[in-house]
């Protein structure tokens, strides 16, 4: 204390250019001395922390003066082919996720851009799932074709994403092409022929 007068009497609080407050040259003018309070606005997406501001040895408080708007998210939407692993809400914060599972024969597809789960970001999911689908051939497809399982006990008239099945030509039958044996690409299999 210098003749009677506190050191804190000289402190000022700086207009808060960097804290999201609308128009702050506007609000933050005039008396800004210790103690000093003023009433302000956020700029679009942020809130209020508290009805005015306060001039403190630390600078304005509250702070930060404005937050971002924290938007929830409704339930997760319904994705192709898979469910949730577990029971939704009615409502999820900035930052939570829900995890998705594949129906059976199908394949979760986890390449980027892809993933198991969708997160909840500001009131919007974000994220990408997607669920490979099984391949199925039936009985007359091979007939046409002139093939047939090449393992008799093999009763596999579907196989999943990235599987294979074997095949053979039906007795008498010679392969056109090259290969007997077909991988499923996302329900798509390209079946051999035999003439």
């Amino acid at each position: 204390m210098e003749n009677g007068i506190s050191h804190f009497q000289y402190i000022r609080c700086e207009v808060p250019r960097d804290q999201h407050v609308s128009h702050p040259d506007f609000y933050f003018r005039g008396d800004m001395k210790l103690g000093a309070k003023q009433n302000y606005y956020c700029e679009s997406g942020y809130e209020k922390m508290a009805e005015e501001a306060t001039c403190t040895q630390d600078g304005w408080t509250p702070n930060p003066l404005c937050m971002t708007v924290s938007r929830k998210c409704g339930p997760p939407p319904p994705v192709n082919n898979a469910d949730t692993v577990e029971m939704t809400k009615k409502e999820y914060s900035t930052g939570e996720g829900v995890e998705y599972i594949c129906f059976n024969k199908y394949t979760l597809d986890t390449s980027p851009p892809f993933s198991r789960y969708l997160t909840c970001q500001q009131g919007e999911w974000s994220g990408n799932i997607k669920c490979l689908k099984p391949c199925t051939v039936t009985v007359e497809e091979m007939n046409e074709r002139g093939i047939e399982l090449a393992f008799a006990d093999q009763q596999k008239l579907f196989a999943p994403h990235d599987d294979h099945i074997t095949f053979t030509c039906q007795r008498g039958k010679i392969l056109v092409g090259f290969s007997l044996r077909q991988k499923c690409n996302d329900g798509v299999m390209t079946l051999p022929k035999c003439v």
